[in-house]
């Protein structure tokens, strides 16, 4: 099995710990590693301002009919493809 765990450095504690502890078996030895998460800006502090205009542009978009809509086959067709492949 293998998963990605994204996490605050705030949020680590023993809970994570023992989270991560029952996803896998007892003595089972895992691999560990740690590198900065790429949130492709996505996660960026805005205004207030910042947010409404944002949503106010995805509103008009979305009323101009400018918007893009996949299956879910079709998504994951595309995200392997932007991803490498992985």
């Amino acid at each position: 099995m293998q998963t990605v765990l994204k996490i605050k450095v705030s949020d680590l504690d023993v809970d994570f710990v023992k989270a991560i502890k029952t996803l896998f078996k007892h003595n089972q030895e895992i691999e560990i590693t740690v590198s900065p998460a790429n949130d492709f800006g996505l996660n960026k502090t805005e205004t207030k301002q910042e947010y409404i205009d944002r949503l106010k542009k995805s509103i008009k978009n979305a009323e101009a009919g400018n918007i893009i809509a996949f299956t879910d086959k079709e998504f994951e067709t595309v995200n392997k493809n932007l991803l490498g492949k992985r």
